[in-house]
């Protein structure tokens, strides 16, 4: 039995989720919580699913019973209500993919002052709250500023000719999750902006311009942009992932110091990632 809360302070706003998890027996296996970023309260509703949904698969679990207090979520997963915000139904999708992890599994929608969502509810707010002072902590420390003031590196973007696939490549394999997703009328383009689950990361744009017809990266060599970098925590089981999938793998895992193993991919789009190992 899983009971998941997400929430964010502003819709959207500075979002956490968390959950709890407990055994046949009614007792407590698992509690874990974690800050998103800025995110919708029914975008953290999913993420905490998600969150509790993972552990249900690593724990080797058979059959689970998913308790929300969000009404529309839960009948969203039912099929009572139909799933029409495009971020919602990317969320949708990827319980309904783990879905087939589980001999059954069922969703619940259950009041917010059921015990275990409250304590749910209780490690989302304390995420938050740590999140607000290292904020503020962070904001009083001396910065570096530019000669007009202060700067900070936001995110990089790069094109892609499928958001969708693009979407899932960077969400499955990086783990990265999907921040918003709009439409720009006036270059008939679509721009999605991803980062990681802690929110502490650079931010990934996607730009995919629908009157692009010609797609193709030019020789490594004459690139103006070089590539994207990502650490990852298990070089071999992130490549073994990849080459399950037909990723392209450019360059072999090697040392580049005694504590920095580095290997280089490419997405779908042929755009150059760094793979990064630190022991």
């Amino acid at each position: 039995m899983i009971y998941s809360d997400g929430g964010a302070r502003g819709n959207p706003g500075p979002a956490a989720v968390a959950f709890v998890a407990l055994n046949e027996q009614g007792e407590t296996v698992k509690t874990s919580t974690v800050y998103i970023g800025v995110h919708t309260n029914n975008q953290a509703e999913y993420e905490a699913l998600l969150l509790a949904l993972n552990y249900a698969v690593e724990a080797g679990a058979v059959e689970v019973a998913c308790y929300l207090d969000s009404e529309l979520v839960t009948k969203q997963l039912n099929g009572e209500y139909a799933v029409k915000d495009d971020v919602l139904h990317q969320y949708w999708r990827k319980v309904r993919e783990i879905k087939g992890c589980f001999k059954k599994i069922d969703f619940y929608n259950v009041r917010r002052s059921h015990p275990q969502i409250q304590r749910a509810d209780e490690l989302v707010n304390e995420t938050l709250d740590k999140q607000a002072r290292l904020k503020n902590n962070s904001a009083s420390a001396p910065v570096t500023k530019s000669p007009e003031g202060k700067t900070m590196f936001v995110h990089t973007s790069i094109r892609t000719s499928n958001m969708d696939r693009a979407i899932d490549f960077y969400s499955r394999f990086f783990g990265m999750r999907l921040q918003s997703r709009s439409e720009i009328k006036k270059t008939n383009a679509e721009i999605v902006f991803m980062q990681d689950p802690s929110g502490n990361g650079c931010i990934l744009e996607l730009t995919l311009y629908r009157n692009q017809k010609r797609f193709i990266q030019p020789d490594y060599e004459e690139r103006l942009f070089d590539h994207l970098g990502f650490e990852v925590a298990d070089m071999d089981k992130t490549l073994f992932a990849m080459r399950k999938e037909n990723v392209t793998v450019t360059d072999e895992p090697f040392k580049f110091n005694e504590k920095t193993t580095i290997a280089f991919i490419e997405d779908p789009d042929g755009t150059q990632i760094e793979l990064i190992e630190r022991k």
